[in-house]
């Protein structure tokens, strides 16, 4: 196969190039899906024109996003709801946790799922565990109706893509107010809530999504390389307790207690981001293009 450079735009005059070799192209119904092999950061999953995860380093997003609203809680957690992450890298780490003894998944893009499943399969796992169900759908569609019957999940993971195309309707009000009638009495919620030096406005506005349906909302971090940045992930609780101190001394490729406690402390123009943002209402629609 031949190898070419590939660029993606991650700021103003700020690009990340990749020596790639292309292994797989799909234009699906929702988005234009790539498959890259890398020689540094190994194969690489893009959406319409962004890099998702690389076999590198997607063990510290997906780490940080499933143990520490897990072990955040007090409470043991049984059930898990995850909206998107067609990778299974998510999926991967919650059913490390033997507690967990259901687990649904909601993905819209099936095509993506099944690329990722044959090119992917080292994070791409973990879909015949009897505590698995997933689900082919529009995660906003799954949620209304989960909130109509009862449902209830005691950790509701949102690893959607940003606020571009497919994903405009998981950031919209009706879907943050089925969110919390979903969450169990001791419930938490995560998102990724995409790079604050590129695209400022995500994490507050997430915030604030929340923080007019819970009691308490916090953000917290993790380096992954390949985004350019540092990520932020804001979670909220639906008892109004916090996630800073993690249960149990679990240890990951790189999440681990210290790094649980370290990533609620935020940078200064982090918290400066936060206080000074004014909420228009309406979702901001930053993006990544290619070059």
């Amino acid at each position: 196969m031949t190898h070419y450079w590939w660029s993606e735009r991650v700021g103003p005059g700020f690009s990340h190039s990749y020596e790639v070799e292309l292994l797989y192209e799909e234009r699906t119904p929702f988005q234009h899906m790539f498959i890259f092999n890398t020689p540094f950061w190994g194969r690489a999953l893009v959406l319409d024109g962004v890099i998702q995860l690389t076999e590198g380093d997607e063990y510290v997003y997906h780490e940080m996003m499933v143990h520490v609203p897990i072990l955040g809680r007090d409470q043991q957690v049984r059930s898990v709801l995850i909206i998107g992450g067609a990778d299974g890298g998510a999926l991967r780490e919650v059913l490390t946790h033997e507690s967990v003894e259901r687990v649904v998944q909601v993905e819209l893009d099936k095509a993506v799922l099944k690329a990722c499943r044959k090119y992917m399969p080292e994070i791409c796992r973990g879909w015949d565990d009897p505590r698995v169900q997933l689900i082919i759908g529009d995660g906003a569609g799954y949620m209304k109706e989960a909130a109509r019957r009862g449902e209830q999940f005691d950790v509701i993971l949102l690893d959607s893509t940003d606020p571009i195309g497919p994903a405009i309707s998981l950031f919209e009000r009706p879907f943050h107010e089925d969110i919390a009638a979903c969450l169990s009495d001791h419930g938490v919620v995560v998102r990724q809530s995409g790079l604050p030096r590129t695209m400022p406005k995500v994490m507050p506005f997430v915030m604030k999504r929340f923080e007019d349906v819970l009691p308490l909302v916090q953000v917290y971090r993790a380096p992954v390389s390949v985004y350019g940045d540092e990520m932020a992930f804001v979670a909220a609780t639906k008892d109004g307790v916090a996630l800073n101190n993690p249960r149990g001394d679990h240890i990951g490729k790189f999440y681990n207690p210290g790094c649980h406690r370290a990533a609620f402390e935020l940078p200064t123009w982090w918290n400066k981001l936060i206080e000074s943002y004014e909420d228009d209402g309406q979702i901001p629609l930053e993006t990544i293009n290619i070059l």
